[in-house]
């Protein structure tokens, strides 16, 4: 007896397993060295299988990064209606941040630090799928803006340019502190905790909007 083809939801479930173990496998050894057979062993499945869900891994690649970026948006979505204000909103948003790239380390690096990828693995890649990402991630950056423009006064009269500026800074700050608990480079200042503690977090976030509003503040 034939077996019985994947529903629409089995389908989709099958392509979220591979790409969540894809996003760690990615995040660890990097994009150029992500082998398709050694991640089908440790699913579970055959290379030929992983390649009926994504023709390349060029394709996984970039379906992966989609999917974070959908991933972030629905925790977003859910977590900031909380806000009562646009400094609590900004606030909100930074700790989502932070808490997604720990809880998610293997997609916020995907997200955040993509690999460079050669012209030939460009070639591989879906035109259609790299238009849908491009627009997710302009997404990210205008919804950041925003934010930063509605908590901050004094960023509603400044130049484009100075607001990208300051929104920059914001991000950077965010991410350096992410990425110093992640590679554990810096072990006496962070007391050998795996994660981020809540006050430590609680501290960052003051001190970034303290600094970032005295940054909108400046005359260009």
């Amino acid at each position: 007896m034939p077996k019985k083809p994947f529903t629409p939801e089995e389908v989709a479930a099958q392509c979220q397993r591979i790409m969540d173990s894809a996003s760690q496998v990615m995040a660890d050894v990097g994009f150029h060295h992500l082998s398709m057979r050694k991640l089908a062993t440790q699913l579970g499945m055959t290379a030929s299988n992983i390649y009926n869900y994504f023709p390349n891994k060029e394709i996984l690649f970039i379906q992966t990064r989609l999917r974070g970026f959908d991933m972030f948006f629905a925790r977003m979505n859910e977590k900031m209606g909380e806000a009562v204000s646009a400094e609590q909103a900004l606030q909100q948003f930074a700790r989502l941040l932070i808490s997604f790239a720990q809880q998610d380390p293997g997609y916020y690096q995907l997200m955040f630090q993509p690999p460079r990828l050669k012209l030939k693995d460009s070639e591989q890649l879906d035109q259609e799928l790299e238009i849908q990402l491009e627009r997710l991630v302009e997404e990210w950056q205008r919804h950041l803006m925003t934010l930063i423009i509605d908590a901050i006064p004094a960023m509603v009269d400044q130049r484009e340019n100075r607001q990208k500026q300051v929104a920059l800074f914001f991000t950077a700050s965010i991410h350096g502190l992410i990425d110093v608990y992640h590679y554990r480079a810096l072990s006496t200042l962070m007391d050998s905790v795996e994660l981020i503690p809540e006050d430590v977090v609680e501290g960052h976030i003051q001190w970034l909007l303290n600094a970032v509003t005295q940054q909108a503040e400046q005359v260009v």
